[in-house]
């Protein structure tokens, strides 16, 4: 079983995240930094809540501070954002939507590192798009993180929140023009157009957007 670190200070919350999580993860209870970064251990994964944290350090970036290579998801509450989270996850929490979420993002430790796309080869170590006849695309770091999780779904629609959240990080001043400026963007550079309604390799759906794997 995927082994999970659970950093969350209230108790009631803690055990009630750990009832749920742990049907499909080992997991391992913390409450505080002292205790969390003496049970990182042999951990797949470390979720922890902005509101076990004590310090100046944002949760995330200290774990990152302290040698910490883990993924890390972060409870935030509000708008807390956190740039070294890999997972930012609003409060309150919907316990089924956190866990598929978790086992997604475990998921990606396995991941290829490059992805096929219609005739597009995704290389994002050097945020390139190469062609079957040899053309290249090169690709903005955000437009690298938003191909890249909608690979990951192979071809189910990714929500707009999930993916403002997942490549942004959750934010109160992000909402969903940013991410549609970037999809339109996108478009022009894979599809040589911009239409939103287009039935080309990155289409819109109904809440959010999916990728034609198969071309």
């Amino acid at each position: 079983m995927p082994r999970l670190l659970l950093v969350i200070a209230d108790p009631l919350l803690a055990e009630t995240v750990a009832g749920h999580l742990g049907r499909a993860m080992a997991v391992t209870r913390a409450d505080d930094p002292a205790s969390a970064l003496a049970a990182v251990g042999e951990q797949d994964l470390i979720l922890v809540d902005d509101a076990a944290w004590t310090g100046e350090d944002a949760p995330c970036r200290a774990l990152r501070a302290a040698g910490v290579t883990l993924p890390l998801a972060l409870l935030a509450t509000g708008g807390t954002s956190d740039p070294d989270a890999d997972l930012v996850i609003a409060k309150p929490l919907r316990l089924s939507a956190l866990a598929a979420r978790l086992t997604e993002m475990l998921s990606r430790r396995s991941s290829p590192s490059e992805w096929t796309i219609g005739p597009w080869r995704l290389d994002p170590d050097r945020r390139l798009l190469t062609a079957d006849d040899e053309r290249t695309v090169r690709l903005t770091d955000k437009e690298v993180a938003i191909l890249r999780r909608l690979a990951e779904a192979a071809g189910a629609v990714v929500t707009r929140e999930d993916l403002l959240a997942d490549v942004w990080g959750y934010s109160a001043d992000l909402d969903t023009h940013t991410l549609e400026t970037h999809i339109y963007r996108l478009r022009r550079k894979m599809e040589d157009g911009g239409d939103e309604d287009s039935p080309g390799l990155l289409r819109t759906e109904p809440g959010g957007y999916r990728l034609a794997l198969a071309g």
